[in-house]
């Protein structure tokens, strides 16, 4: 009886430490919920689930980088996730930032030693993603990017995105050219 009951405990302190459908899928639940904790929990309870493929073809950091988990990207980034995994196109996590607008967390990548001037297969840059962007973190990421080095070596591409989607990108683009051509 006392070997049942030690049994018992067991899977259910197994239960908890990997949730109902394990370590690599709770770990996406996790960083969904911006969860720091939980993300380090399930980490020691499995050091592989860092960069393993999950929903959308994504590791865990592309997941969080997508989503805007700031959180959840700085508590990957800590525990040593590759932050070089794309996802199944082939985009990297600051082009993830860069297409979905996420400025704090592309400050996080380029302080962990991403390039922000990373040139993707299709010719484009993450900053190119940012302009792209119909939102105003859109044209805040452009900002962020524009300070953390980036560059904007088709301005034409980045300029006629702004002019045409997103008036606060064409104000920071616009700031941009006229210093650059000061």
């Amino acid at each position: 009886m006392a070997l049942r009951a030690a049994l018992c405990c067991v899977l259910a302190l197994k239960a908890t430490a990997e949730g109902p459908a394990g370590v690599a899928d709770d770990i996406f639940a996790a960083v969904r919920r911006d969860d720091a904790a939980a993300i380090e929990r399930l980490y020691n309870a499995d050091k592989s689930i860092l960069d393993k493929t999950g929903p959308g073809g994504q590791s865990p950091t592309m997941h969080g980088v997508l989503q805007g988990k700031a959180k959840a990207v700085a508590t990957l980034i800590k525990l040593g996730a590759d932050l070089t995994v794309p996802e199944k196109d082939g985009y990297t996590p600051m082009h993830g930032a860069g297409f979905q607008g996420r400025a704090k967390v592309a400050k996080l990548l380029a302080a962990a030693g991403v390039d922000v001037n990373d040139v993707h297969t299709d010719g484009y840059a993450p900053i190119h993603r940012a302009c792209w962007g119909t939102q105003q973190r859109h044209a805040e990421t452009v900002e962020a990017m524009l300070a953390l080095g980036a560059t904007l070596a088709d301005k034409a591409a980045c300029r006629a995105a702004a002019d045409g989607s997103n008036a606060w990108t064409a104000g920071v683009v616009t700031a941009h050219f006229a210093q650059a051509d000061l």
